[in-house]
């Protein structure tokens, strides 16, 4: 695949026909980085053959941008020479880029706040950061390479654009545009947030949540050019796959969403996470510090994701919903009164669509079932877990009354993770029911037994749901099987993953240390009320 797309012509004939997705073409972060960190595996003949496309391009000339941190290559003659404009020169075309890098700079690191990438130390000429104008013959909008590990978490990168943009879905300077702010992010991502104990700055299992955060750049830096349009349809046909399982480019409305409910914070928080978690925990805790959790706002997100094209909505939802697909349903069940189930499964952190077509009176209702269970597709997205869903005919039958006419029933394991919204006719009808038990009713900590080494949904912590106002502040304390106290604190009731009130540990007693393997109990007390319980802690 790299080859292929940087050089094709060291192919054997029958290679050269290798179909490349749009994906592939889209951003060479994931091939050459990913090659480049397993360089060490090849045999010699392959690393001899690799190793100069690897390597940065020997260039004819440089530019520095006016703002002194970007230094710009090209080339003046041959098959390189800037052309993103037919009717400007070589050196306006040259500009266009700098006008481009300097507006993605000003955006990205100087309003959201976001740590410029690292210097290289002289790499390139200077200690400017060095961009790169090459013909892309295979078809790729560019890539940013990793080169130096420079401390814990950050990296020097430099990032390669095409040369004209010709033929592409968003072509000339808008191609070049929307590859400037895609690329400066992931530029961003290696340069300070590579990952802690590591060789490499990023992991392969998150390639997806690179590819998010870059492609929603594109939007955010430059909202008139929507090159990520084309890659929207392969999630709209497959939300019920596990996030983590999706290529990331087809997700940039994923954080469009969030920016507009939580604003730009929530992503710098979850890139802040992710040297020490991985994407699919990071994720979930920035919800969680925000005050929300992963099943309520992926089922939120889904029913956005119903609202688009003919069903848009204007001033709701998406803003430019009307210029995207329609989500295909998971599955259309047939509704024969009075009653009819839905058995099915889902994938972690997931979005099922169940249409329940009612012929007699022509009603179509859409149950948006979201599993949200970010702690199941950190260690495997590719598991499955049941659910039920039943639709009754009246208003009274179910435990959720939907409206005078439907109610429901949900079951599945692990309720906590789990949210259901209903769509009748088109109109929200029950929104971010999330399946959990009332507060008070569940007198277990989560997870239990709880492990220092282990990736949870809420992170490093341990869930205590409790019976109790949110804000309210409880006595908190865990003392050993012998009764010794290990750790005391006033706590403030939170909510919790899965939406349940109450409050949380990190498992370390009051030095700070973690606690030998054994049983704990834990009581709080509020007023009069005390509560207590066990947990078993691992320290492995």
């Amino acid at each position: 695949m790299f080859l292929r797309l940087k050089a094709p012509e060291l192919l054997p004939e029958t290679d050269r026909q290798l179909e490349l997705s749009i994906e592939d073409k889209k951003c060479g972060f994931h091939i050459v980085n990913s090659l480049k960190s397993n360089f060490a595996s090849l045999t010699t003949d392959q690393q001899n053959l690799i190793e100069p496309w690897l390597s940065r391009p020997n260039l004819q000339k440089s530019i520095v941008s006016p703002s002194g941190f970007f230094r710009v290559h090209y080339d003046t003659t041959g098959g390189n020479v800037p052309s993103y404009n037919s009717g400007l020169t070589i050196d306006e075309n040259v500009l266009e880029v700098i006008n481009a890098l300097e507006f993605t700079f000003n955006f990205e690191v100087d309003s959201l706040g976001f740590p410029s990438p690292p210097t290289d130390n002289g790499v390139g000429g200077d200690d400017r950061y060095d961009v790169y104008i090459e013909n892309q013959i295979g078809g790729l909008y560019g890539y940013t390479e990793w080169e130096n590990k420079i401390s814990t978490n950050r990296w020097t990168t430099f990032i390669v654009l095409d040369d004209n943009y010709t033929g592409y879905f968003s072509s000339g300077v808008s191609g070049l545009k929307a590859t400037v702010a895609h690329e400066f992010h992931h530029a961003i991502q290696l340069g300070s947030y590579g990952i802690e104990n590591s060789n490499g700055p990023f992991r392969d299992s998150d390639v997806f949540f690179y590819e998010i955060t870059s492609t929603a750049m594109e939007e955010f830096v430059y909202d008139d050019i929507n090159d990520y349009y084309q890659y929207m349809d392969s999630y709209f046909r497959r939300t019920e796959r596990a996030f983590s399982l999706q290529n990331g480019y087809n997700l940039a409305i994923w954080n469009i969403y969030l920016v507009k409910r939580f604003g730009f914070d929530l992503l710098k928080q979850q890139w802040e996470l992710i040297p020490n978690q991985i994407a699919i925990t990071a994720i979930s805790n920035s919800l969680f510090i925000y005050g929300s959790s992963f099943p309520r706002e992926l089922n939120e997100f889904g029913i956005w994701t119903h609202y688009t094209n003919y069903r848009s909505v204007p001033g709701l939802y998406f803003e430019e919903a009307m210029n995207y697909p329609l989500v295909s349903t998971t599955t259309t069940v047939q509704f024969t009164p009075p009653s009819q189930i839905a058995n099915m499964s889902s994938a972690p952190v997931a979005n099922n669509f169940v249409h329940f077509s009612v012929i007699n009176n022509s009603d179509s209702l859409v149950a948006i079932v979201t599993n949200g269970d970010a702690g199941a597709a950190a260690s495997n997205s590719n598991q499955f877990f049941p659910f039920q869903y039943t639709l009754f005919s009246n208003s009274t039958a179910g435990n959720r009354k939907l409206t005078d006419d439907y109610s429901s029933d949900f079951s599945a394991a692990n309720n906590q993770f789990w949210s259901v919204s209903e769509i009748l006719n088109n109109i929200v009808v029950r929104r971010d029911s999330i399946i959990n038990p009332p507060a008070g009713s569940v007198s277990y900590a989560y997870p239990n037994p709880f492990g220092y080494n282990k990736t949870y949904l809420s992170g490093s912590f341990i869930s205590f749901p409790l019976n109790a106002d949110l804000g309210e502040t409880v006595d908190f304390n865990i003392y050993s099987s012998a009764m010794q106290l290990v750790y005391s604190s006033e706590k403030t009731i939170q909510i919790l993953p899965g939406d349940q009130r109450g409050v949380s540990w990190n498992g370390l007693d009051n030095d700070g240390k973690k606690l030998a393997s054994g049983v704990y109990v834990y009581v709080t007390k509020s007023g009069d009320d005390v509560e207590t319980g066990k947990v078993v802690i691992f320290n492995e």
